[in-house]
């Protein structure tokens, strides 16, 4: 399969899951958006959760290199995980564009449960992105911005806090919504790894 008719096929799954849910969506629905048979897609993705797994994978890719270039930018550890937390806050969807990646994670989750590959998928991203933020925490302690925290419990919690809270936000909570959610986040950041600064200071 050409990289091409491959990303076209990934674009469809994530626009058709994220409009119409993973349990709505049949494989026909993909194969009508791009104007391909449903046999194209089930040849060389035999499965929903074989779908699902790459276009997460897909999705995932296409965040990070829109987001590497103002990570690249930024001048330090703190304005780049500000830059992080505010890029992982869910966008509105558009519909027949292609959603920002919380718009499948619901549906990982849930068939990530009985299916040990798309499990697989999941955890690696899952790693890929708290190893981000491990790194940029880890580098803001070596440059004296942060204190002498814990790089890998603050990454599990902040990831947590942002999963909980885009849930809420695709939810149309009445109290929480994307600006929310990151002004949470970040004061939440700033509370923990600026006020260890302060403490190893005084």
């Amino acid at each position: 399969m050409s990289d091409s008719r491959r990303r076209d096929i990934l674009d469809a799954t994530a626009i058709a899951i994220a409009e119409r849910g993973l349990c709505e969506t049949r494989i026909a629905d993909i194969a009508e958006i791009i104007g391909v048979s449903p046999a194209l897609v089930l040849y060389y993705f035999p499965t929903k959760a074989a779908l699902l797994a790459d276009a997460m994978i897909h999705l995932d890719r296409l965040f990070y290199e829109r987001v590497s270039d103002k990570l690249e930018q930024a001048p330090t550890a703190e304005d780049k995980l500000m830059i992080l937390i505010e890029e992982s806050c869910p966008s509105p969807p558009v519909e027949g564009a292609l959603p920002d990646t919380w718009a499948l994670w619901p549906a990982t989750w849930e068939m990530a449960r009985h299916d040990p590959a798309l499990a697989e998928a999941r955890t690696r991203l899952d790693e890929a992105w708290r190893s981000q933020i491990v790194t940029i925490v880890e580098d803001g302690i070596a440059a004296g911005e942060f204190g002498q925290v814990d790089a890998k419990d603050f990454s599990l919690q902040l990831t947590a806090m942002l999963d909980g809270m885009a849930m809420e936000t695709m939810l149309g909570d009445p109290i929480v919504d994307a600006a929310r959610m990151s002004e949470l986040a970040r004061a939440f950041s700033r509370r923990m790894l600026k006020g260890s600064v302060h403490r190893t200071a005084s």
